[in-house]
């Protein structure tokens, strides 16, 4: 890696850590520290995540791949926007998106990558799960270090068990955390409360639900790990340092 692993929130709909940060339904992520900064899912809003972007201090011209979980528009509609500010990215996206959608990602200059159903490489370390079946069809991303394991979802449709099972069978086998939206908001407690158990077995150490993931589940979440459950918001980071205990 180039840098020590960074993930930083540029959109979510908690209230953000700072007033110079918005909040608003969806979901964006910027990962750094491996050889390519990657932005993970783009937000409703394309000004929004752009005057977040900027209130972080990213510039769009760091940023070298855009990986978009799904087609909801709380994780597709702010990609324009940046791609009018830095079409020179590459993009990848679940290849059962319209070839319209496709055609409008190369027409602003953009290099596609449609992905398939099996898991991508992105660079050393960065890992795409492949398009998985759901009531929506998504990908999910996995970030590995030398020592842990990060799973970052955008809604996790296809069930986060499942995303989690795919990517912990990817060695090598180390603690791994699970972050973003679990898609859970209208899941009773009985339910989320095995979903728990079951991360639990399969590796999991930490995790960061938000965005689409409810304040019950989070809730359960935070009972369950304790310390080890990170709150996420606009503004948020987590480093190697943060996944201890």
């Amino acid at each position: 890696m180039k840098m020590p692993l960074k993930i930083t929130v540029a959109y979510d709909n908690h209230p953000p850590l700072a007033p110079a940060l918005t909040a608003s339904w969806g979901f964006a992520c910027v990962v750094e520290g491996f050889e390519k900064t990657i932005l993970f899912d783009t937000g409703t809003s394309g000004p929004i995540l752009m005057k977040n972007l900027a209130a972080l201090g990213f510039d769009p011209a760091r940023i070298d791949t855009v990986v978009v979980s799904h087609g909801d528009w709380d994780h597709l509609g702010g990609l324009w926007t940046f791609l009018d500010a830095n079409p020179d990215v590459e993009v990848y996206l679940p290849g059962s998106l319209s070839r319209h959608l496709m055609d409008e990602v190369r027409a602003h200059g953009a290099r596609l990558f449609p992905v398939g159903t099996a898991p991508a490489t992105v660079c050393p370390g960065v890992v795409l799960s492949g398009e998985m079946d759901g009531p929506r069809k998504e990908q999910a991303l996995l970030l590995q270090t030398e020592t842990k394991r990060m799973v970052v979802t955008g809604c996790a449709h296809p069930g986060i068990i499942a995303i989690a099972q795919r990517l912990a069978a990817i060695p090598p086998e180390l603690p791994m955390l699970v972050m973003g939206g679990f898609h859970l908001k209208d899941s009773p407690s009985t339910e989320v409360e095995q979903i728990v158990q079951t991360l639990e077995t399969l590796g999991t150490r930490w995790v960061a639900p938000t965005h689409c993931s409810g304040e019950r589940a989070e809730a359960l979440f935070a009972k369950r790990f304790g310390k080890r459950c990170l709150s996420l918001c606009p503004g948020s980071t987590i480093t190697e340092e943060d996944l201890e205990g």
